[in-house]
């Protein structure tokens, strides 16, 4: 028994060692690329970059013949500083003011700028600084330096224009980028800071127009001093706590949603006569799963308004069915000639819940509606994961 034991907390501490080695990995990770350390990381990345810039293109460059080393490191350096400063001006401050719009003020203020490192600069150098040595003194290279400079000279890296036009697209280029997926961010903000507000909007709508409804239902119940009123009002009260507090979600649980439907359903069946068949059947399972609220509702609403009557037989068939994570919702309801000239498929509700399908589940759900002159028929089908 002592064996067993000790065998056992021996291999949840070695089964434990893993799990902290990789909490401890997940810690640094998060630590160096917390947005703390953004700007240092980027720094890091700008010199290595420059790093790999001057030692391909200028450490080994060879100075020419019957040039002193003065003059041959009076090239370098001015060489070097100018082109990091365009690269910074470039990028900083003539791409975001001069592109697009004033695209000729940028390819001038380019040609100044590479007439300058290309022209002016190797002629100033030159001028002021001619001391000459004897071709027998100029420094040998050695043999890997030789190679490296055949290897580089052959991308042409060594030529002054090269080095500019280099520097030039990689400073454009990231300025361009960068304004560009800016402005990509901010469109996708902005557009979903509009999908919110329009379905707040079409929220705000769907609260008195149940209301309406519902208090028609409780209408018909005073009228024939029925024992039923006072649970119906307080069942009401019930539905619309749900319809005022959940309506503010985007997602509720499924569950949720389904159990306010049958209240729904219920409210809306008391005006109705012995001859209204009503099916409600709800398949699958619902557990985990969330969608927007009030989605049904509209739908059901629309069969109560133009499928019951008190004096022909007629019908409102509800089926609520989850698989593989699809919520497939149909109803179907007989058409009361006489009730509404107006055609079944209009209305504020079910514009409104068309609307938000769309706003809330783009490209993931369909909607087909179909109608003859005896029923009207809703299938959806969402995909909730």
């Amino acid at each position: 028994m002592i064996n067993g034991r000790k065998g056992t907390k021996t291999n949840s501490i070695s089964l434990s060692i893993p799990n902290i080695f990789r909490s401890f990995a997940k810690k640094i990770t998060m630590s160096l690329f917390s947005p703390k350390n953004k700007k240092a990381w980027i720094l890091v990345a700008h010199l290595m970059g420059w790093a790999v810039f001057l030692y391909m293109t200028v450490p080994l460059q060879h100075r020419m013949a019957h040039q002193s080393d003065y003059a041959f490191s009076m090239m370098l350096g001015v060489s070097c500083l100018f082109l990091i400063a365009y690269f910074y001006y470039n990028k900083n401050v003539v791409v975001p003011r001069f592109l697009p719009k004033q695209i000729m003020a940028f390819l001038g203020i380019t040609l100044l700028a590479y007439m300058i490192f290309s022209l002016i600069i190797p002629n100033l150098i030159h001028h002021f600084y001619q001391p000459e040595i004897p071709p027998y003194q100029q420094p040998e290279l050695d043999h890997i330096r030789i190679l490296h400079i055949d290897i580089v000279g052959r991308f042409g890296l060594y030529s002054r224009s090269s080095q500019f036009l280099l520097v030039f697209i990689v400073s454009t280029g990231l300025k361009v980028f960068s304004q560009w997926y800016a402005e990509k961010q901010h469109l996708q903000e902005l557009e979903k800071s509009m999908v919110q507000a329009e379905l707040s909007f079409l929220k705000s709508q769907i609260h008195p127009h149940f209301l309406f409804n519902c208090l028609n239902s409780i209408y018909y119940l005073t009228l024939s001093k029925d024992d039923k009123a006072p649970k119906v009002i307080l069942s009401l009260s019930d539905f619309l706590r749900f319809v005022t507090v959940e309506s503010n979600n985007n997602r509720i649980p499924l569950e949720k949603e389904v159990k306010m439907l049958e209240e729904y359903i219920h409210l809306q069946s008391l005006r109705a006569s012995e001859k209204f068949e009503l099916q409600f059947q709800v398949k699958g399972t619902f557990t985990d799963l969330e969608m927007m609220p009030l989605t049904f509702i509209p739908f059901v609403e629309n069969a109560f308004k133009y499928g019951i009557s008190a004096h022909i037989s007629c019908f409102i068939h509800i089926l609520i069915e989850v698989e593989n994570d699809v919520l497939k919702f149909t109803c179907n309801n007989s058409i009361v000639t006489g009730i509404n000239e107006k055609n079944h498929s209009e209305g504020v509700g079910l514009e409104n819940i068309k609307k938000r399908l769309e706003l809330a589940y783009p490209q993931c759900h369909s909607l087909v509606i179909r109608q003859n002159s005896q029923a009207y028929m809703v299938e959806l089908q969402i995909k909730l994961s």
